[in-house]
Parts: structure tokens; C-alpha cells; sequence
């Protein structure tokens, strides 16, 4: 399923799918670009009605778009479901083939007269959190002796719950390339500088530190958990002088 469908019951969608896997059409039925609530909604759906349940969950997924992580990985990882990110290399972003402000060449993506591409691309290069992942890949990547894709690939690889990453080689020497990332395993502390610089920045509810706490605070120790948070207040809360 490329996406949710809000026009037909669930209950329907997942009597098609177990049909299709009971007359052998298909072997495995999964989901893609589905919220949190979607997906728990569907894999308790069918676990009720006792039929087959989907097994994978192909989502964006990469150092430039992690926000999956809020709500999605964590279901998917509550129901074992197996994890296939798409655009692992945040179309081509993550080869360092890119520089900020730069002119894209012809053969790229970003470059391409396809309003779809350069759309996303936009979305990427408006990012200063976007281009110091980049940097830092780049940066791992020549301390590592191997390319950025083969660290981007190597870092998605690694997340919890991820089976293996679906990207588009254009030619031989790029599939060549994305593959030497089987044989790179990040060390700690490449993964840490990673995971620290590309973290996403929510506000503060529901995603944030604010909503966190409102979460976990009665398994805490209580408003504690808040006052933790808020220490003594601000003596300039609207940030005046």
C-alpha cells in the first residue's frame, strides 16, 4: 500500500490483502508513507480480525529527514515491522555531490526541469541543519577512507528496526559505490556526531522536550519531571531587555 487510504475501510483493504496472500498472489503485504496512528491502527486491525498482518513499512528515512522517529519507528518497532527506508541518500544530497549556493550540474536531480525534484531539493537546501549533516558526513567519510553515500547507507543501515535501504543507482559505478557500504561499520563515535547533528529540531509539544516530559513524568517522579525542565522560569520571559 504506497499510502493510506481514507476512502475505503480498513477492514476491506486487509481482507484484500490476506485474500491475495491466501491464493498466492503475493507472499507478504506492506505499507508505505503511513503516519503512527495509521500503522498501529492497521496491524491492530488485522491482529482483531485475524488475518495476515503487513510486515513492512517502506518510509522516507534518512540523516536529511528523520522525523519518522517521532511517532512511526517506534510503532513499527512495537509491532515488528520491518523497516525500508526510501531516498537513504536524501536524493543525492548525502553524496556530497552538492555545495551550498552552488549550481547544480546538469546530470543532477536538482538540476533536472522535473518540478517534483526540484521541489524536494529545495527542501533540503533551504536546511543549515541539512548542510552540517552533510559537512560532517563528508567529514567521516574522508577520515574513514570511504565515500559519503557509503556513510549515509552505513548509518541508515545501523537504525533500529531497519531491514536494508531502497535507493536508486543511475549507473554501475553508482550501485558499485552504495554497495561498499556492507563492509562499513561507523564506530561509536562517528555514529554519535551523526545522530547529534542531524537530530531534529520540533518546538517544544508534542515532539519536543515540553511534550516528552508531559509523557513520562508520572513514571518520573511526578511534576518533577517538569520542574527538571522549566528550572526557575525566565526573568525575561518575552525575551526583552
Amino acid at each position: 500500500m504506497h499510502g493510506w487510504d481514507a476512502h475505503t475501510p480498513i477492514e476491506e483493504t486487509l481482507s484484500f490483502l490476506d485474500d491475495a496472500v491466501r491464493a498466492g498472489k503475493i507472499h507478504y503485504a506492506g505499507l508505505s508513507n503511513f503516519t503512527g496512528w495509521q500503522l498501529q491502527l492497521t496491524v491492530s486491525t488485522a491482529k482483531a480480525m485475524g488475518v495476515h498482518v503487513p510486515l513492512t513499512l517502506q518510509q522516507q528515512y534518512s540523516l536529511l529527514s528523520r522525523e519518522s522517529e517521532y511517532e512511526i519507528v517506534p510503532a513499527a518497532l512495537h509491532n515488528n515491522i520491518g523497516l525500508l527506508p526510501w531516498s537513504p541518500l536524501a536524493s543525492g544530497f548525502l553524496t556530497g555531490k552538492y555545495q551550498r549556493g552552488a549550481t547544480p550540474a546538469a546530470h543532477t536531480r536538482a538540476a533536472s526541469a522535473n518540478e517534483l525534484y526540484q521541489w524536494v531539493s529545495a527542501e533540503y537546501a533551504a536546511s543549515d541543519r541539512n548542510w552540517a549533516t552533510i559537512d560532517e558526513v563528508v567529514r567521516i567519510a574522508k577520515e574513514t577512507g570511504a565515500t559519503p553515500a557509503q556513510v549515509a547507507l552505513s548509518w541508515i543501515a545501523d537504525r533500529p528496526g531497519v531491514i536494508a535501504p531502497i535507493f536508486g543507482a543511475r549507473t554501475p559505478e553508482q550501485l558499485h559505490d552504495s554497495l561498499g557500504a556492507v563492509d562499513l561499520t561507523l564506530d561509536d563515535e562517528a555514529t554519535a556526531a551523526l545522530d547529534k547533528i542531524s537530530a531534529p529540531t520540533p518546538g517544544g509539544y508534542p515532539y519536543g522536550a515540553f511534550g516528552t516530559r508531559q509523557r513520562d513524568r508520572r513514571l518520573q517522579g511526578g511534576d518533577q519531571a517538569l520542574g527538571d525542565l522549566i528550572g526557575s522560569g525566565s526573568n525575561q520571559p518575552t525575551g526583552r531587555l
